[in-house]
C-alpha cells in the first residue's frame, strides 16, 4: 500500500523525516532546482512556481492515463463515468470552524506583533494556513479504508501545524513576556484542538498506516526512483 505525501505533506522538508530517496514531490523539486542552478536562472518568480506545478500536473495526469492505457482501460471512458458522480460534500463539523477560528486568531496576533518577531511571524503565516483546509478534509465522510487512512493523515497535517504555532507563539512570549497574557487563551484553545484530533484520529487504528513515534509521518512509503524518469527533462 502507498499513499502518496502531497495531499497531506505541510513541506516542512527540512525538518521531515521521511526518507528524501522516498519521496516523489521532493526529488522532483529538488531536481529542478538542481536545473536552475546549472543554468543559472536563480530563485524562481511566483508566476514560475504556478507555472511549475500546473506542468507537474500535466505530467502526473500523463503518466496516469498511461498506466490506465496499460490496464486495458480508456482514460476518457473514466473520466465521463466520474462526471456523473456527486463530489464528496463538504464538511460541516464544527471542529473545522474552531480551526478556522484559531487560524483567525493567529493572523491577527502576526499582524499586530510580527515585525518585531521575523522568524517567528514566518513560521506562523505558513501553519496557520493548514488548519482549517486540513481538519476539512479529515472531517469528511469517508467510504473506504483509503479515504480513512487519509482523513488520519490529513488530521494530523492540522495537528503538526498547531504543535508549530504554539511552539512559535512560547518563543514569543519567552522574549517578550509582556505577550503572554494576550496569548493564554489561544494557548489554551489550541491545546484543546490538538486534543481532540488526537483522540479522534491519531489514535484511531488503521491496518495501512503504521504509527509511529516523535516527528515522524505515519503511513508506508514506496521507493519512486522508476516513476522519477517521467519527470526528468
Amino acid at each position: 500500500m502507498y499513499i502518496p505525501p502531497y495531499n497531506y505533506c505541510d513541506r516542512s522538508c527540512d525538518h521531515c523525516s521521511i526518507d528524501k530517496a522516498r519521496c516523489l514531490l521532493y526529488q522532483t523539486e529538488m531536481d529542478e532546482r538542481l536545473h536552475r542552478e546549472i543554468d543559472g536562472l536563480g530563485e524562481p518568480s511566483a508566476e514560475e512556481v504556478v507555472g511549475r506545478i500546473v506542468e507537474d500536473a500535466r505530467k502526473a495526469l500523463r503518466l496516469v492515463e498511461e498506466q490506465v492505457r496499460g490496464m486495458g482501460m480508456d482514460p476518457e471512458d473514466i473520466k465521463r463515468e466520474a462526471a456523473a458522480e456527486a463530489p464528496r460534500p463538504k464538511s460541516d463539523d464544527p471542529l473545522v470552524e474552531e480551526g478556522m477560528l484559531a487560524a483567525k486568531a493567529v493572523a491577527a496576533f502576526v499582524r499586530e506583533h510580527g515585525a518585531a518577531h521575523p522568524r517567528e511571524a514566518q513560521l506562523l503565516r505558513r501553519s496557520l494556513t493548514l488548519v482549517g483546509p486540513k481538519l476539512g478534509r479529515a472531517t469528511m465522510e469517508t467510504g473506504d479504508e483509503i479515504e480513512e487512512a487519509d482523513n488520519i493523515l490529513q488530521a494530523q497535517v492540522a495537528h503538526r501545524a498547531l504543535v508549530a504555532i504554539a511552539s512559535a507563539l512560547e518563543a514569543i512570549r519567552r522574549r517578550q513576556p509582556e505577550l503572554g497574557d494576550q496569548m493564554l487563551d489561544l494557548l489554551a484553545f489550541m491545546k484543546r484542538l490538538r486534543g481532540e484530533i488526537e483522540q479522534r484520529w491519531l489514535a484511531r487504528p488503521c491496518r495501512i498506516l503504521e504509527a509511529v513515534e516523535g516527528d515522524a509521518w505515519w503511513g508506508p512509503l514506496r521507493d519512486i526512483t522508476p516513476t522519477l524518469k517521467h519527470f526528468r527533462r
